[in-house]
């Protein structure tokens, strides 16, 4: 594009600014004869024609004009359109179209954006002349890196020749006014050809997340879209990761050689118009750590950049390097508060009978019980008969009372697996596990802290149905006189219903009512600690009750680590103490696990539990064994995982 510009008749100079752009290829059209039976036929014979061998009923034996391409090159006519990461270029001429000799001719260019101002080029001078006719021309360049409006301006300057009389406009410098300028402003729009969206993925697989290597990885998902209308053509694309990361290029066809090729190559390599890409990228750690890495949410990790270059229709160069990509922890969510009802609480839809509450009489809340029934005789010596009733009456909108919070552990724990021989695992055979157990524990200066740990297996809860271990009971006759039996005073049969064992918690009923003997009982070394049975609880309960694990734990469902030494020695009387009296000490405790599939393909192993039954703090300064027993007793739950890997086992 050329345009020519004057400040006014007045002025000496002109100034002619074009676009510099490549040419495109010119388009003709090709007609067809309808009337010449040589031209006709000629395009009938061509294996190229679309025409057919006779004429349409009611049309002419012809065809539309055809338009193709042919072998003359075009300038464009227009400015046209120009994305960003785009070289933009510009000639510049300044022409003399005065009768006279100009001196001291000189121009400035400048790129201005809505934030910055870019010098592009200064020439000319004081000394440079401009004869009659003659031109001052320079090509500029500019790489667009910025979106939205640009001003392309240019500065023009030189001095009237001797003789004027008068003055085209005012002067730039009132001691000097036959120094005479004039500026010219050209705006223009960016626009974006590509849209750059990412996406954020961290492990999630319990194999992942208790391996060191694997718990940090990131994946980083790129979806490109080409905005522009023409076909696109992608001559590198990088990820150049921040410090820290390294990057694996998931885009290759055999990743592991440096010169493969993309897999948007060959008849793919083409990026036609509104087209979409999707590029994978993994990322992870260049140092790695025992310990996991603690994110505080709402914080903001660094992961790199895209460097992007392409090239659009006839070798137009085009370059994108997008900002910081990042990823950001979550922040923990709010509990939500169930909103305080207005209603009482007998009468809301799901409340209970307050324990100690006087029933209401003809309550619907009684079940199966009617008005002016007899009550069921209670048996001799039993031990409800003898027990005061109770006369205490619940208030309904009194809360009731929190029980206090269990004491939380300041012991934190972690476990990495080491080692799993996932080649030499066969189906019925053990194979080992090695794990690594990280733990930190503050401990006070000059103080030694000693830590008992117990590893437990889990496995889902052992529940049979004591239908199974009784006959099914017949069904009653009609109008049968043993029905009486349930109201007739005495003792009476209990009959067998169809209900569900649960092994976990007769486990826990039977050490509730069976004295316990700790450590510190005094009957040696064959007391030891109460541990909890090896089942899931709570939600897990439910969770894992149907689940069939094809992996099984050989041996015992406990193991005994050995203690623990956290150690913080006290500074010597030359040395100043500096920093807190107690800080966290951090040990590493490696142990292995026998395992052994049972059944073949995709099987997860697991869970554990890991348990404190001892801590111990011990004072290096004094001469005396007196330790101080922090923790001694029934074991202390400190963490579990409802499954620790994941393995294939071949058919």
């Amino acid at each position: 594009m050329a345009e020519t510009i004057r400040d006014g008749p007045g002025h000496l100079l002109s100034l002619k600014v074009m676009r510099v752009s490549r040419p495109a290829l010119a388009s003709a059209w090709q007609p067809f004869y309808s009337s010449s039976p040589s031209f006709s036929a000629h395009s009938t014979a061509s294996l190229l024609s679309l025409q057919g061998g006779a004429p349409l009923p009611g049309h002419p034996k012809t065809l539309r004009d055809l338009t193709y391409a042919s072998e003359l090159l075009t300038l464009p006519s227009s400015f046209g359109s120009i994305q960003l990461g785009e070289t933009f270029s510009s000639c510049l001429c300044v022409n003399n179209e005065a009768q006279v000799e100009v001196e001291a001719v000189a121009m400035k260019v400048e790129m201005q954006t809505a934030t910055s101002k870019v010098l592009l080029a200064e020439f000319g001078g004081p000394e440079a002349t401009l004869a009659v006719g003659d031109t001052l021309e320079n090509v500029v360049h500019h790489e667009i890196k910025e979106l939205g409006q640009h001003v392309l301006a240019c500065t023009v300057s030189y001095r009237l020749p001797p003789g004027s009389h008068t003055a085209p406009g005012p002067a730039e410098d009132p001691n000097d006014p036959a120094l005479q300028t004039f500026r010219k402003f050209y705006k223009f729009a960016v626009t974006n050809p590509l849209s750059v969206k990412t996406k954020v993925h961290a492990p999630r697989s319990p194999s992942a997340l208790l391996s060191s290597a694997e718990r940090e990885k990131v994946f980083l998902e790129v979806h490109i879209q080409n905005l522009t209308t023409e076909t696109m053509w992608f001559e590198r694309m990088r990820f150049e990761c921040a410090d820290g990361w390294d990057v694996t290029d998931g885009n290759l066809i055999d990743v592991e050689r440096e010169d493969s090729e993309s897999i948007f190559s060959g008849s793919t390599a083409l990026m036609q118009p509104q087209d979409m890409r999707q590029y994978i990228y993994t990322l992870s750690r260049t140092s790695v750590t025992l310990g996991p890495v603690v994110h505080a949410p709402g914080s903001v990790i660094a992961l790199g950049r895209l460097d992007i270059s392409w090239r659009s229709s006839f070798g137009e160069p085009g370059r994108l390097l997008t900002s910081m990509l990042s990823r950001r922890i979550p922040l923990v969510a709010a509990p939500v508060q169930k909103p305080v009802s207005a209603l009482p609480p007998y009468l809301q839809r799901n409340a209970t009978t307050s324990v100690g509450a006087v029933p209401r009489p003809h309550s619907p809340q009684l079940p199966g019980s009617r008005p002016g029934s007899p009550t069921v005789p209670q048996r001799p010596g039993s031990p409800f008969r003898n027990r005061p009733p109770s006369t205490v009456v619940g208030r309904p909108q009194t809360p009731p009372p929190q029980s206090a919070p269990l004491p939380v552990s300041d012991i934190d724990v972690s476990l990495t697996i080491k080692d799993i021989p996932r080649a030499s695992i066969k189906l019925e055979t053990p194979f080992k596990i090695s794990f690594a157990l990280f733990v930190s524990a503050p401990v006070s200066t000059g103080r030694r802290r000693s830590l008992s740990l117990v590893v437990q297996h889990l496995e889902p809860p052992r529940t049979t149905a004591a239908s199974t271990l009784f006959p099914p009971n017949p069904p009653p006759e009609p109008y049968s006189p043993r029905l009486t039996s349930l109201t007739s005073p005495g003792f009476s049969t209990p009959s067998p219903m169809s209900a569900t064992f649960n092994y976990a918690l007769a486990h826990q009923k039977l050490l509730a009512v069976s004295p316990r003997r700790g450590l510190d009982d005094g009957h040696g070394a064959g007391a030891g600690p109460t541990l909890p049975p090896p089942f899931f609880e709570g939600a897990d309960e439910l969770k894992f009750a149907s689940v069939k694990s094809g992996v099984v734990f050989c041996g015992a469902s406990a193991a005994f680590l050995p203690p623990i030494e956290l150690a913080r020695p006290a500074p010597s009387e030359d040395e100043e103490t500096t920093g807190p009296e107690e800080s966290r000490v951090e040990t590493v405790q490696d142990f292995e696990l026998d395992y052994m599939p049972l059944s073949k393909g995709f099987n997860t192993v697991g869970g554990l539990r890991v348990l404190l039954f001892e801590d111990i703090s011990v004072d290096e300064s004094s001469d005396s064994e007196d330790d101080k027993p922090l923790f001694r007793g029934e074991a202390k739950i400190l963490k579990e995982w409802d499954v620790v890997a994941e393995i294939w086992v071949p058919t």
